[in-house]
């Protein structure tokens, strides 16, 4: 109830009351669950995220960007609440802009991977990957909401460009820092 709630209506909508009315359950039975909606909220932030890494598995498991982008839009315009949960609402919560924080630099990571330059951790490598991300974020919201037309490979290849352009850049900014 919690993906339903969080992907159609966002985050302001989850709430104890609405989740019991919506689950067709008692409110104890929510604290028997949940210890509070932050614990929920992080709950549904986990179960968005997993299922954007199963499908986007066989990609980073054979390093190919482009498959990783469209298993991503597949999924995104299959399920487009998996979209508002991981791009659209961590932009208005701070709760789920620090489980964001959390988990891109492992994201990043397995999907990158040799792309990388620099510790994740680093500010300057963390400032480059907001710009990559905020990049990502806006064109999957775009594809997601429909205004990007219908090619899903094309889709993916723009995003490949993009994500290896600016990666490109992320690797001489860091070069030329450490001059």
């Amino acid at each position: 109830m919690g993906v339903e709630i969080v992907g159609t209506q966002g985050v302001s909508a989850l709430g104890m009351r609405s989740v019991c009315r919506a689950a067709g359950l008692s409110q104890r039975f929510f604290y028997e669950s949940f210890a509070d909606t932050d614990v929920l909220l992080h709950a549904v932030y986990r179960a968005a995220l997993s299922r954007l890494q199963q499908a986007v598995a066989p990609g980073v498991a054979s390093d190919d960007l482009h498959a990783v982008f469209e298993a991503a839009a597949r999924l995104m315009e299959a399920d487009p609440r998996v979209c508002r949960i991981l791009l659209v609402e961590p932009v208005a919560d701070v709760r789920l802009r620090g489980y964001v924080r959390e988990t891109i630099p492992t994201l990043a990571t397995a999907a990158l991977g040799d792309r990388i330059v620099g510790s994740p951790g680093d500010p300057s490598v963390r400032m480059h990957f907001s710009a990559l991300f905020g990049a990502l974020i806006s064109l999957f919201v775009e594809w997601t909401e429909g205004s990007l037309g219908t090619d899903r490979s094309a889709f993916a290849s723009h995003v490949t460009t993009v994500a290896t352009q600016l990666m490109s850049e992320i690797s001489s900014a860091e070069t030329r820092r450490r001059s």
